[in-house]
């Protein structure tokens, strides 16, 4: 009948607890207590059993007045009812026991019906409270709050209020750091300070909604508004200073008290939405703005059964162009939904609401196959595809099933794993490393090819780069968008390129707009592009379109010989590059740019010899190194101005001497790659 049944008797006549035992053992269960210490004890390890206490006053070691001041120190026990069980009528007691938390009285010795009258009539006053009161904080519950409310504004029509929800930014945080009881005290304090608050207003609701998120409702003055939230963060940072937490709050003025009191926190929640995150606001007011955002998130969300099945979503892809043929080697597919009733929506406009609301993977998985479907047509019809690569979002990436639904595609449209390559975010990759390391692996040996998208975008990790079986390295152009006269965007992504050529990683750079970041990411050696200069994204009609007149132009396509080889140079994997490092006589690649020269790179034998040799001192190794640059500079220089420049001798030390060749084997713009040829002619000299 009652979910706690259990009855705590604490008395040290043990006639009378016998007594009682007898009057209510056969609804209920019976514990006993001999004093209050005792009593304490048996309370701490049943709380979660015991309804009622029927307590005694007058025992040795702790009596009743004693125990129920430890009692009242532990808030769990808030809802326990007590009745004291006494012999005498003295009010002077009665009034020190009602003073002290005491419930009922019930006199011995026991009338059988009338104890469980009070007994039950306690455990339905208890149950009652809990419904209306938070156990942890003592507020009101959520539904209790809304009752009150509604009375408020009935009672108070001309007056105008506010709803205010707010919670407390990074709180399970506290919770996983700290634990729970340490959680629940900063929850209390935040009760406590609310009830400090309420008595400045004549009119003032207050409860907890739920985990750390609480609600007002007080009379509306911008102010008043003001001195709430900061009450509140004082009060936060006195608890402990080094939690660094902050609340988000939302606020809705009641301009019209018809609405029923869960729409005014809807939108309360809908303003304290859109101050999360944001360290430097914490209130934010609702507007009209927000409640039609919300109905287009919930028209998005109840569709996509309906879209998926009637596949309204369709696969569009962006080609990717080989930036030494200028050719296009394969492309991104891109998801665009094409509704009978609207027309086409953005993606930016329902992705990032699946993304909130994990629908994000049905989506995935739906492109996954059309994609699938796509290559098996085009291999039926003889064609010869390149590979298309189709993004895994967060939510599919811990997938404990990924690899088997992958393996299940390609065996079912008997495709080539590598025709389907996979583009994960790099913000994926700094959660549970370890899992996405195995995952990759088993990727990979079902012969996948992996790209890290969206690289730089703000989680970037080295490690991460290093340790993880990426195969391409995507990196957005947005480095070169809005960038000032010093040029950092450019120095940033040539040494992003220049990195992932180091660790033998292709670069694709997407976002490519003019033939300016066309001709700097050839010279940077960039090996891929991606963007509304080659093409825009295009249904897969328009795409074989593509492809057919990309053919009928010839294999050769644009091609550079020389940006050819240069990406050879790059390829660390290519024979080209491994040939270039067997060479017996030492090369250098240099960039040549607005006066300035940079190394890019060399081989084996140039640092083994003129650079880098172990045996040479620091102040050698600097000398050498402008020693090189103050001859190679006036070489350059000579080139750019069209001058001829044949052979130098150049003393690399006292009797050590090369013959320096300098070829031009790129050219971009303003800038020039030149490859430098040293040749010992000490022998001769």
């Amino acid at each position: 009948m009652y979910s706690k049944n259990t009855i705590l008797l604490v008395d040290d006549e043990e006639i009378g607890k016998r007594r009682l035992r007898d009057v209510i053992s056969d609804e209920f269960g019976v514990l006993d207590a001999s004093d209050g210490q005792e009593a304490l004890e048996i309370l701490a390890a049943n709380v979660d059993k015991v309804a009622v206490i029927v307590l005694d006053l007058i025992m040795p070691v702790m009596d009743g007045f004693q125990f129920m001041a430890e009692f009242r120190r532990h808030q769990e026990y808030d809802n326990i009812p007590v009745i004291v069980a006494t012999a005498n009528e003295d009010w002077h007691s009665e009034q020190k026991c009602l003073e002290a938390g005491v419930w009922d009285f019930v006199m011995k010795p026991y009338n059988p019906m009338l104890l469980r009258f009070r007994i039950r009539n306690a455990i339905d006053k208890s149950r009652m409270i809990m419904v209306e009161r938070d156990a942890v904080t003592g507020l009101y519950t959520k539904f209790k709050f809304y009752r009150e409310v509604r009375m408020l504004l009935l009672e108070n029509t001309e007056r105008t209020f506010a709803l205010v929800r707010f919670d407390i930014d990074r709180f399970k945080m506290i919770n996983n750091f700290y634990g729970i009881k340490e959680g629940d005290r900063v929850l209390q304090s935040v009760a406590a300070e609310l009830r400090r608050i309420s008595t400045v207003f004549d009119r003032f609701v207050y409860g907890r909604m739920e985990n750390d998120v609480f609600v007002v409702c007080m009379p509306f003055r911008e102010e008043n508004i003001d001195l709430l939230v900061n009450a509140l963060q004082i009060n936060l940072r006195k608890v402990n200073k080094d939690y660094n937490i902050k609340v988000s709050c939302g606020v809705y003025v009641i301009n019209d008290d018809t609405l029923d009191v869960t729409e005014m926190y809807d939108r309360a929640y809908l303003a304290a939405k859109s101050c999360k995150g944001r360290f430097v606001q914490s209130i934010a007011y609702y507007n009209e703005s927000m409640i039609e955002d919300m109905r287009q998130e919930q028209f998005i969300i109840n569709e996509v059964n309906r879209a998926i099945e009637e596949e309204q979503f369709e696969v569009y892809l962006q080609p990717k162009i080989n930036l030494a043929t200028d050719c296009s080697y394969g492309a991104e597919a891109l998801v665009r939904w094409r509704h009978p009733d609207r027309g086409m929506i953005s993606p930016g406009e329902f992705i990032p609401v699946y993304e909130r609301n994990g629908i994000i993977g049905r989506l995935d998985q739906y492109m996954w196959r059309h994609v699938c479907k796509l290559l098996r047509r085009w291999l039926d019809e003889g064609r010869q595809p390149n590979p298309i690569s189709v993004n895994v979002s967060r939510v599919n990436i811990y997938n404990p099933q990924l690899v088997k639904i992958f393996k299940k595609l390609i065996t079912e449209y008997q495709i080539p794993a590598e025709l389907l390559n996979l583009e994960l975010t790099e913000s994926a990759f700094m959660e549970d490393q370890d899992l996405i390391m195995k995952t990759m692996s088993n990727l990979h040996k079902l012969g996948f090819k992996i790209m890290m998208d969206d690289f730089g975008s703000g989680y970037s990790s080295l490690n991460v780069l290093k340790d993880m079986e990426v195969d391409y390295l995507k990196v957005d152009m947005k480095f070169l968008q809005d960038q000032e006269a010093n040029g950092k965007g450019e120095k940033v992504l040539t040494s992003v390129i220049r990195m992932a050529k180091w660790l033998r990683l292709p670069s694709i750079v997407e976002g490519v707009e003019t033939i300016e970041q066309v001709d700097f990411l050839k010279c940077i050696g960039c090996e891929y592009a991606q963007g509304y200069y080659y093409a825009k994204p295009m249904t897969v009609a328009e795409y074989e379109d593509f492809i057919a007149r990309e053919a009928s132009m010839g294999t050769k396509c644009r091609a550079d010989e020389n940006i050819a080889i240069i990406n050879e140079l790059w390829n660390t994997r290519s024979n080209t590059s491994r040939l270039f490092d067997m060479l017996e006589i030492p090369i250098a690649v240099y960039e040549y740019r607005n006066e300035k020269l940079e190394l890019l790179r060399t081989n084996s034998r140039y640092e083994s010899e003129i650079i880098f040799d172990k045996n040479v001192s620091e102040s050698e190794h600097n000398r050498r190194i402008q020693s090189e640059r103050s001859m190679l500079r006036e070489a350059f220089a000579k080139i750019v101005r069209g001058d001829f420049c044949g052979p130098m001798e150049y003393e690399l030390t006292g009797g050590i001497w090369y013959r320096v060749t300098v070829k031009v084997i790129g050219r971009r713009a303003d800038t020039m790659i030149m490859m430098v040829t040293f040749c010992e002619i000490s022998e001769y000299r």
